[in-house]
């Protein structure tokens, strides 16, 4: 004779279908409340159960490869961070990653992803007129490079965009198409009422910018380098993305050409060696700017993975993808120019 629990289960089965079973709950419980709950009581809980994969399940999914989008450290649906202390060339970097995503082409070392993608270029911080003069000296013409500034928001709408208002996240979201990129440039003057330092006014944003990886829309975020060079205010920004981009000024004393030195001080798409520091410089012709890249020189590199903190020799391999005895090689020539000196397992900087 069957018990009540199996009749139940059995009735409910009927009504609803078969019901799936999960971790500490039978097969019945979990029939049982599948039952519409009475008026006027709580929504029953999210039945999470219902979503758990085995791994021989999640093992057997088949899964789409994330599209590459330039080099091996950028794909679709990304979330990255450009940043830099003011006057570090973030916006020019950005704007040149930007075209060259709009055009479907390479842009320095970094190669060409799988065809072009449109481009949403959020300006919150220039004037109108200089955001125009720096496109068309970098050469930003393609009819899928869009720019919404925020000026030009306040001229026709008599307000700006703040990604902080979840009025204006969900406007946004409605003038981004799915696969698109969204650069936002800048996080402290793309938003108003939150505070930086607070980790938890970044659940403000976070939710909405998790939405728009979910429809496969890259997010690249510009910001400001605190006084320690780290990307300024709270970390926990920093949890969800895919990759931070830190840029160091390069440029030479009496030069006309903005030089910078990228780095990844965060990178999940990629092997840190597939993705090198890299020495860029924009030098004007003609009211063009021709853009320069080569690889950052080992012994250059070295030096500056020194000043970030990174300062024995088996780290510095990790980072380099080489033989401890590279770095003993490289070493040794920074410390005959005075550069470094080792104290134990550990490189220092001899200051001037």
């Amino acid at each position: 004779m069957k018990d009540i629990t199996d009749l139940i289960a059995q009735r409910a089965e009927m009504l609803y279908g078969p019901s799936i079973p999960h971790h500490g709950t039978s097969t019945h419980a979990t029939a049982f409340h599948a039952e519409a709950s009475p008026p006027g009581t709580p929504p029953p809980p999210p039945d999470f159960a219902s979503c758990l994969l085995s791994a021989p399940e999640l093992a057997a999914m088949q899964m789409v490869p994330r599209t590459p989008l330039l080099g091996e450290w950028m794909r679709e649906g990304d979330l990255g961070y450009l940043f830099a202390p003011r006057g570090g060339g973030k916006t020019w970097l950005a704007m040149l990653i930007g075209k060259a995503l709009a055009e479907g082409v390479s842009l320095g070392q970094w190669a060409a992803g799988q065809g072009p993608r449109s481009v949403y270029y959020f300006d919150a911080e220039m004037n109108q007129q200089d955001v125009q003069t720096r496109a068309e000296k970098i050469g930003i013409s393609h009819p899928s490079f869009y720019w919404l500034s925020n000026e030009y928001l306040y001229m026709t709408l008599t307000h700006s965009a703040n990604i902080a208002d979840p009025r204006h996240q969900e406007g946004l979201s409605n003038m981004l198409p799915d696969g698109s990129v969204f650069i936002i440039d800048n996080l402290s003057t793309g938003q108003s009422g939150m505070r930086e330092n607070e980790n938890d006014d970044f659940d403000v944003i976070k939710d909405w910018l998790l939405s728009l990886r979910r429809r496969a829309i890259t997010v690249i975020i510009v910001h400001h380098a605190g006084r320690n060079g780290e990307m300024r205010g709270g970390s926990r920004r920093e949890d969800p993305a895919h990759w931070i981009l830190s840029l160091k000024d390069a440029t030479e004393d009496g030069s006309s050409a903005k030089g910078f030195v990228t780095r990844f001080s965060k990178c999940r798409n990629c092997r840190e060696r597939d993705a090198p520091p890299l020495r860029w410089s924009l030098k004007e012709t003609n009211g063009r700017f021709m853009v320069y890249c080569d690889p950052f020189g080992n012994t250059d590199a070295m030096l500056t993975y020194i000043q970030d903190g990174i300062t024995s020799a088996n780290e510095l391999a990790e980072v380099f993808g080489v033989q401890a005895s590279a770095i003993s090689k490289w070493a040794k020539k920074l410390m005959n120019a005075g550069l470094i000196r080792k104290r134990g397992r550990e490189y220092q900087l001899i200051e001037e």
